[in-house]
This record gives C-alpha cells, structure tokens and sequence, in this order.
C-alpha cells in the first residue's frame, strides 16, 4: 500500500481529533433543546459503541453518516424497539433502496414515548402541589437519505430530518440536515468518515414567547479496519453541542458467516456513574445478531452503571 496514501488517511483522523479536542471544553451542558436528536437506535449499532460513522455499507449509516448507505447488496426493510429507564420507550423504521452502485435511498422514522410524569406546582408558600394529575412527553423523526458515488475514493451523502416534540399541551418542531462523506483508501481493508448531524432551523415553539432552543449539533469522525472476514473493528470521536468530546469503540466476530458477536465502548456513557458496584460497567455494551435467509435479527444490551442496562433489538428483511 503506498505510504502517501496511508499518511493521507491518517492525517484525516488526526485532524479530526483535533477539532474534537478543541471543542471539549463545554460550559452549557444540558443546554440544548431537541436533545432525543442525539438518541441513535439500532441494536447492531449499540452493541459496536454507535461507532459507525466510518463504516462503509452500512445500514444504520442513514442515522450516523448517510454516505454509507451506498452499494449495500438488498433492499432492507427494519424496525428496532428500545427500552429505556422508568418508562421511557422508543424506537424506528428504516427502509433501504439502493438503486445501484452510484445512488441510494433510505427513509426512517424514530419514535420515543417518555411516558407519564406526575403533575406539580409550587404554591404562594413555596410548597408543592402533587395532586394535579400526569402529563406525557412524546416525539417523532421523520429522515429521507441519499448516498451518491462522488468517484472511487469519495462517497457522499445528506439526511432531510424533520423533528415534531411534545410536552404536556406544548410542542416544537425544527427541520435539520445532516451530511457526511466516506472515503475509501487504497487498502480496501480501510474506511475513513466524517459527517455532520442535526444543522437546522426551528418552525415551531414550545411557547408564544417564541424561545429559541439550541439545536444538538454533532460532529462525528472515524473509521474501520476489516483485519479478515471475521474481524472488523471501528472507531470514532464524537462532539455535540451542549456534550464534551468522547470516544467510541466496537468490534464484530463473526463465528460463522450467518452468526455475530459484538462489543463496543462509549466514553460519555461514563456520566452516567454513580460510584455504585456496578459503576465501572457505564459505556460497556454487547450483542449478537444472526441472519437466516433474507431476514436479521439483533439484539444489544448497554450499560449505563447502577441505572441499569438499555436494551434494543431489531428485526430486518432484505428483498
């Protein structure tokens, strides 16, 4: 492999990095509105660290960097269901068309139902009312993706997002796009992206007062590295407004070409310790997945310390 061509790829990352380091240091934290836009389903995904922005052929690639949708090999359709803590659910829909090698489509919907929370008010005194019943909170994302074949080292892609947020009797909505590249080396075992989520503009607001929220925009960087057919591993940093820099990692084993298992890292889950016994475990996930003929299933399990796991599967059918 030439060297200039593994210095042009490294410089890449290294750049990368750098930008991420740069913009670490984050005083509004929690400030942004919007922030489901940051909750990634997709239990392959998950269980690799969500760290798929460099990954190539990539289904989940409509939600992390839609240049990767490119020259998959079936038309998909999936669904993925989560579970988060108390009541919190969620989920999405994803179809995949490919339509050749130069261009693909995708289109998805995420969901994420937080449930019903119990109604207060603080009185004259300063004392609290707890008896005015519940309210919910609720939203939907819906993303139309095209990847298309810039040249053999550069694919490109851009995600239309439209985000509609509920709480209690008020709502807001906001429209994003999202854009990345994937570049593919002169080792084919190499795959480099970047890409850059949730750039937008808000429509509606929560109030007549018309707040505007920040919106979480992320910036992500990484890559892949296929050591054979059984061995991929993939890394990335990723920063988002109103979050410090973090580091994402994962690997997939295939023990048999129908059967995976995988493991991944992410750093910011690390937020989530406590201190308690099982405090060491934040960011630690797991998963499997298996094909039989044209359908997927997957499961992943992540940990989020004492809080408890977050589990996802997904179910696909390629035709």
């Amino acid at each position: 492999m030439p060297v200039r061509s593994n210095l042009r790829y490294i410089l890449l990352i290294a750049i990368s990095l750098w930008l991420s380091f740069a913009w670490a240091q984050n005083e509004d934290a929690g400030s942004t509105g919007f922030n489901s836009l940051k909750i990634l389903h997709g239990a392959r995904s998950m269980a690799m660290g969500q760290a798929l922005t460099g990954e190539a052929k990539n289904p989940d690639g409509m939600f992390f960097n839609p240049a990767a949708i490119i020259e998959l090999d079936n038309r998909e359709i999936g669904s993925t269901y989560c579970n988060y803590f108390v009541d919190t659910q969620g989920g999405q829909i994803r179809v995949l068309l490919p339509k050749d090698k130069f261009t693909a489509w995708a289109f998805g919907l995420q969901y994420m139902n937080m449930g019903s929370f119990e109604r207060t008010e603080v009185d004259q005194f300063g004392n609290f009312i707890d008896d005015l019943g519940t309210f919910g909170a609720y939203n939907l994302i819906a993303t139309a993706s095209m990847a298309k074949f810039i040249s053999n080292a550069i694919d490109a892609g851009g995600s239309l997002k439209v985000i509609y947020d509920v709480l209690d009797e008020n709502s807001a909505a906001a429209v994003l796009l999202d854009l990345g590249i994937i570049h593919h080396p002169h080792n084919p075992k190499v795959k480099v992206g970047i890409s850059l989520r949730n750039l937008g503009l808000q429509l509606k607001y929560y109030t007549d007062k018309r707040h505007k929220e920040r919106l979480p925009f992320t910036f992500a960087a990484g890559g892949s590295y296929t050591f054979t057919e059984r061995h991929k591993s993939v890394l990335e940093v990723n920063k988002a407004t109103g979050e410090n820099f973090n580091l994402r990692f994962g690997h997939e084993y295939m023990i048999t070409p129908d059967f995976a298992l995988r493991a991944g890292f992410r750093s910011n889950a690390g937020d989530w310790n406590n201190g308690g016994g099982w405090g060491w475990s934040s960011g630690l996930s797991l998963g499997a997945g298996w094909k039989f003929k044209s359908y997927k299933i997957d499961y992943a399990a992540s940990s989020y310390g004492d809080l408890g796991l977050v589990n996802q599967i997904t179910l696909s059918y390629c035709f």
